[in-house]
């Protein structure tokens, strides 16, 4: 077995504890808190496993604590962002109609990417009450109110739908393209928000790819700062405990604090 930053051979009873915080320290001088914290995590896995079979007989990491992962809130993706992608979606053509569609509705209602991917046309789209129905983490159906705008776009989405030569081939929502009779899988409407957000100069203004999951976070700050309560947003987003919906609403924490201090204007009693 290669040894830690060494190419010469080194028995797993030959580690101790001094050679892995080092190792540790190196990696999170070379890579960031959250890579190192995995890094260690996998290799005390396998120590695990090495204790299990007998081939050591004390676990090095026995004593050690996993690097520390500072909280970093995601910054909110600023609405004329958004606005600016939407824009470039402006067409009749079927994929200008269904990236709108796909990004007003992650953006609108915080669906998770498998979530949002795997609706169901027959099954789980209600345009008459705007509300779609997604399967969950542990197999928790929920359903999803979206807006008038999303229901608008949806309804062009369909349109031009019925009209793509594989449109009866699946009853999945979101269609690739017109090349092929396969739904749009996940992994395709994440290469599709990354070409959408470059097209929108992404990392010039959030410093990261577009992505699904910043959709989430920009409901979540935008629920909360409109008002809506921490229970109601657990059961729209699938959580079981309040601590989630703290967490996604962090973000943004700070500016909806000073808005509430401007509204309550403590200054103005003295």
């Amino acid at each position: 077995m290669a040894g830690i930053g060494s190419t010469r051979t080194t028995e797993p009873e030959g580690y101790e504890p001094n050679h892995l915080k080092r190792w540790i320290a190196y990696r999170l001088a070379t890579t960031s808190p959250g890579n190192a914290n995995n890094n260690y995590r996998a290799l005390s896995a396998w120590f695990n496993w090495l204790l299990t079979e007998e081939e050591i007989e004390h676990h090095p990491m026995a004593r050690m604590n996993p690097p520390h992962i500072p909280d970093q809130p995601i910054p909110i993706t600023p609405v004329e962002f958004i606005k600016q992608v939407l824009r470039d979606c402006q067409g009749r053509d079927f994929h200008s109609r269904r990236d709108e569609a796909i990004i007003r509705l992650i953006w609108d209602t915080g669906g998770r990417l498998a979530e949002i991917a795997n609706i169901d046309l027959e099954r789980d789209l209600d345009l008459s009450r705007r509300v779609v129905n997604v399967l969950g983490k542990g197999g928790r159906w929920r359903a999803l109110p979206f807006s008038a705008a999303t229901g608008k776009a949806l309804g062009r989405y369909l349109r031009v739908r019925a009209r793509h030569p594989y449109a009866d081939a699946t009853t999945r929502l979101w269609l690739s393209d017109h090349r092929r009779s396969t739904p749009l899988s996940p992994n395709g409407i994440k290469i599709m928000l990354r070409r959408r957000g470059n097209d929108a100069d992404a990392h010039g203004v959030l410093g990261r790819n577009l992505h699904a999951h910043l959709g989430r976070h920009f409901q979540s700050h935008t629920f909360l700062k409109s008002g809506g309560s921490e229970g109601d947003l657990m059961l729209l987003n699938g959580w079981s405990t309040a601590q989630m919906a703290r967490k996604y609403g962090a973000s943004a924490a700070t500016e909806r604090a000073h808005e509430a201090a401007r509204k309550i204007r403590v200054g103005d009693a003295l």
